[in-house]
């Protein structure tokens, strides 16, 4: 088995701890894998790196959605370049480097509102936020907030990648894309979170696996309308 195997395997395991018995949760490593012609128009023109990663979540996602009763059509995409879903499903999809990971779930099994992972490949990422953090971070607390998740990884690339998972689980409500500086983190018995100063009450995960780290968020309440 390879590393790349290794993290697949892990990555599948973590993500089935962190989600219902019935959610679809599939893992693979990137390739250039079938898709139907509405979805390569999407990125006829985008490097063969991009459609490797594109093709990779389509073909994963259009799995789960066989899996839940649905015939083969486009996963399209949103103005947020977010993929949309069925009206009866929440999703999300991840890829870094060499893995790539989906997640569906039957809104009428899911007590939440939208759902959202990150991957990061560690090797590839470590140090290139340094000198950036004031650009995703609304103020320093969050650093001291994350490092309470007692991951032996950098604290800002931590609270980028929660931050894009979080971006992913609202992609279902936000009218445009957000600054990261909106998205607070802080620590009061565990992570919680506001955008735009409004609290959205749900679940933060985070692990790392040989050579990844992934993230999820399951958001279950908006207590106000986000800006």
């Amino acid at each position: 088995m390879t590393d790349v195997d290794e993290d697949v395997a892990a990555i599948e395991e973590i993500l089935k701890s962190w989600f219902y018995e019935q959610a679809f949760i599939k893992v693979s490593k990137i390739g250039l894998y079938p898709i139907l012609d509405a979805e390569m128009t999407l990125v006829a023109n985008a490097v063969i790196s991009r459609q490797r990663e594109f093709s990779t979540g389509r073909w994963l996602a259009r799995q789960g959605l066989q899996q839940f009763g649905f015939p083969p059509q486009p996963i399209k995409m949103g103005k947020l370049r977010n993929p949309l879903w069925p009206d009866s499903v929440l999703g999300t999809i991840s890829h870094d480097v060499d893995c790539c990971a989906v997640v569906l779930v039957k809104k009428q099994d899911f007590s939440g509102l939208g759902i959202g992972i990150d991957l990061v490949a560690l090797s590839q990422r470590a140090g290139k936020l340094d000198g950036l953090e004031s650009m995703i971070m609304a103020n320093m607390l969050e650093l001291e907030a994350v490092d309470k998740l007692n991951l032996a990884v950098e604290p800002a690339l931590l609270l980028f990648s929660i931050k894009e998972s979080i971006i992913k689980a609202l992609s279902f409500y936000l009218d445009d894309f957000i600054d990261m500086r909106l998205i607070e983190i802080f620590y009061a018995d565990k992570i919680l979170f506001k955008v735009s100063g409004c609290l959205v009450e749900g679940d933060i995960f985070s692990a790392i696996t040989q050579n990844y780290l992934l993230t999820a968020v399951n958001v279950y309440k908006i207590n106000a309308r986000i800006n």
